[in-house]
């Protein structure tokens, strides 16, 4: 009695499992045809005022969980808790509002970076240019400047606008958010010209901007 006990026991704890993948049998091919109507209508969402597709929006949140679950270990050993912070008074304070200058030719890239910032309350302006980077900077003071490192009118985009930047107004915070091979070959020379930060790390570039007045 007792091993028939034990045998009806492992069945039911494996009865679950097995109606899930029949159910996953029975309707993989309706679910299957469902994605791929989806793709050939071509449904595109909004994010951060820019059209994406599904593809693109995937792809997009795809990184993003990436690069998340690779920093959070790091995350976790870094944290750590002042015990000399008032909570009664940040929780009197309202949370600072930035104004952030995003220089890159393809902005759609960086759609959900710039959610992120717009949910936390900041106003992101986009410029596709250097040229137009600077204009909007002369004009709207950001307190924070991020670009992407190569554009189609310079390799080093992101080191020449940085320097203009500085010649205008010095000490701006300056982000390079760019892709990997250029966040490690040219690190040095980017830091050198006043880079305050140069990453192919969402996650890194959002916990580096200085978003509060203590930062």
């Amino acid at each position: 009695m007792e091993s028939l006990s034990k045998l009806i026991t492992a069945l039911s704890s494996l009865a679950w499992p097995v109606i899930f993948g029949l159910l996953l049998y029975k309707f993989h091919k309706p679910i299957q045809t469902l994605i791929e109507s989806a793709r050939g209508r071509k449904f595109t969402i909004k994010v951060a005022g820019n059209e994406l597709t599904m593809e693109e929006a995937s792809e997009q949140q795809r990184k993003i969980v990436n690069d998340v679950q690779s920093r959070l270990a790091e995350i976790e050993k870094r944290l750590e808790v002042s015990k000399t912070i008032s909570l009664n008074r940040e929780s009197k304070e309202a949370p600072p509002t930035k104004r952030i200058l995003w220089v890159d030719d393809n902005p759609k890239n960086n759609s959900y970076l710039v959610a992120s910032l717009q949910e936390m309350g900041h106003f992101v302006e986009i410029a596709r240019s250097t040229d137009e980077g600077i204009r909007k900077f002369k004009e709207s003071s950001p307190d924070i400047v991020i670009s992407d490192m190569r554009r189609p009118e310079d390799k080093k985009a992101g080191i020449t606008l940085t320097k203009a930047i500085h010649s205008i107004k010095d000490g701006v915070p300056i982000f390079i958010f760019c892709g990997g091979w250029a966040a490690r070959n040219m690190r040095e020379e980017a830091l050198a010209s006043g880079v305050t930060e140069i990453t192919s790390s969402g996650t890194t570039l959002l916990s580096r901007l200085p978003l509060t007045n203590g930062s």
